[in-house]
């Protein structure tokens, strides 16, 4: 969909010889198609004359790619030669390509009618010369005798009908773009690397992956995660491994990149090795936390996510070695973790 800010300034105020062009793709949209991509759109508008070759022209038209939400944004404003703001126009699209193709469209409306109206008209074909032996003379033009009696002259020829006023290019108005509409979700799935400190006797790294739901500003996913096995060696040649396997569920707020989430986690803490009778076990685990990070998008489809998150530990399992306790899981914990994120 489009919206349009100052359409009767914009349209009709390109000079027939071309204007200046300003393209600048903006956060969020770095990997829109280039310059040349939106030139060649023009072109194929205009009959595969580039308007912007040479970079002539009194008048500028300034374009700018963004994103905005689930969105793409494309701004174009048009100044004349002394920078004043003449006009503009704003079209969104979901796909960056789509909308680059839109705008490309809008500024082809904007300077096809002042190119054809403006170009010089073609001249009339120049007379043959007379063949030789022929007389260079006009013929005369017939005589009608008037009601009087009179000669009346060469009839006059019809009055040629008044040309109809020249309209203003309608604006572009292309339709929503293809991609779901922004009252249904995008499934996104991510996958990446974490470390974490308190559930182990000493930090762990580990891989978490999760799927879920995204809406404007609202997402909700499931997670599993796996803590690898930590050594500790509590007493000289007595070792054993600590690791963790667990999920979450993960709904969170969003506000362009940014985003807060709650967290609840389940899971189990096994214990790895043999200390005196004491051999490979497992224990329930369970935590409430809140978890905040930054979405940096790296196309339409994909993201690269960095979180951190802290834990309140309700369930803490302890491992006792020699009559007395030796290590448990902390109070609360924390992680960092760097996901690829993809959307659909």
């Amino acid at each position: 969909m489009s919206l349009v800010l100052a359409v009767p300034a914009a349209s009709g105020q390109v000079p027939a010889g071309g204007a200046r062009l300003s393209y600048t793709r903006g956060p969020g949209a770095e990997g829109c198609p280039n310059e040349q991509a939106l030139r060649d759109v023009v072109a194929a508008q205009l009959g595969g004359m580039d308007p912007f070759v040479g970079g002539g022209g009194d008048r500028r038209i300034e374009v700018v790619l963004s994103r905005k939400g689930r969105h793409f944004l494309g701004e174009i404003a048009l100044f004349d030669s002394d920078g004043r703001r003449l006009g503009g126009q704003e079209l969104t699209g979901a796909a960056c390509g789509a909308l680059v193709e839109d705008v490309g469209t809008a500024l082809a409306i904007m300077l096809r009618p002042v190119r054809s109206a403006r170009g010089p008209s073609p001249s009339p074909p120049a007379p043959s010369p007379p063949a030789p032996g022929e007389a260079a003379t006009a013929p005369e033009p017939p005589v009608t005798a008037s009601p009087g009696g009179a000669p009346a002259g060469p009839p006059r020829a019809p009055a040629a009908a008044p040309l109809p006023p020249c309209q203003p290019a309608a604006p572009a108005r292309p339709g929503e773009r293809r991609g779901p509409s922004p009252a249904w979700p995008r499934l996104q799935v991510g996958a990446g690397a974490l470390i974490s400190e308190g559930v182990a006797p000493a930090p762990a790294v580990g891989f978490s992956g999760f799927v879920g739901a995204r809406w404007e500003v609202f997402s909700l996913s499931l997670e599993g995660r796996v803590h690898l096995p930590v050594a500790a060696e509590p007493y000289r040649g007595i070792v054993y491994r600590v690791s963790w396997l667990g999920g979450s569920v993960v709904p969170c707020g969003h506000v362009a990149w940014f985003f807060g989430c709650g967290l609840v986690t389940a899971g189990r803490v096994r214990y790895l090795g043999r200390v005196n009778a004491v051999g490979d076990a497992s224990w329930r685990y369970v935590g409430l936390g809140l978890r905040g990070g930054v979405e940096v998008p790296l196309s339409y489809s994909l993201a690269a996510r960095l979180t951190g998150e802290l834990v309140a530990n309700l369930e803490r399992p302890a491992f006792h070695l020699r009559g007395r306790e030796n290590w448990s899981v902390a109070g609360s914990s924390k992680a960092g973790a760097l996901h690829l994120v993809a959307s659909f």
